[in-house]
């Protein structure tokens, strides 16, 4: 009976891996998360908007004004229309905040029980950096056993910099 639960978990996990986009990207390493932090700190970028997404065990949607480097307004989905939110802390709602955020999951591979689960439990981490400015455009992050995975997805990212090219912009996100 315990190896039929095994398989049926692990066929479970390797369908939600599949449907949740885990085939895209890279796999997230110290290494990969390096370049692509190396790729924004190059780009200088300190005034953008954004606007990205989080399915976990609910979805949500966001958008951010970032100017100077610092978030200064956090707008979230609801009902149809965006709202003003003020988060505890909003530096997570930019690209930093982004970076932390796979930075932290990145690190719990280190723990005695990464995300709660028994050392050696498989963890799916992916993310696709943008190739010009090296923010996440995607992160996934997958635990086999996990009820929920996480997927972040970047839908619109705006530099409003004065010095801003034409062709940086404004770009979609997404895979």
């Amino acid at each position: 009976m315990n190896v039929i639960v095994k398989i049926y978990a692990g066929y479970i996990a390797a369908v939600f891996a599949v449907c949740s986009g885990c085939g895209g990207g890279e796999e997230v390493t110290r290494a990969s998360l390096a370049r692509a932090k190396a790729l924004w700190a190059k780009a200088a970028v300190r005034d953008y908007d954004i606007e990205w997404s989080s399915m976990t065990s609910s979805a949500s949607r966001y958008r951010a004004q970032v100017r100077d480097g610092r978030v200064r307004k956090v707008e979230m989905l609801r009902q149809d229309r965006y709202i003003e939110v003020h988060p505890g802390d909003p530096k997570y709602y930019g690209v930093d905040g982004l970076f932390l955020v796979v930075a932290d999951d990145l690190a719990q591979l280190d723990q005695p029980a990464p995300f709660g689960m028994p050392k050696g439990t498989k963890v799916i981490l992916r993310f696709q950096p943008d190739p010009e400015l090296g923010y996440p455009k995607m992160y996934r992050r997958n635990v086999l056993g996990a009820q929920y995975g996480v997927a972040v997805d970047v839908l619109r990212f705006v530099n409003v910099s004065p010095e801003a090219s034409a062709s940086n912009k404004d770009t979609a996100g997404g895979g």
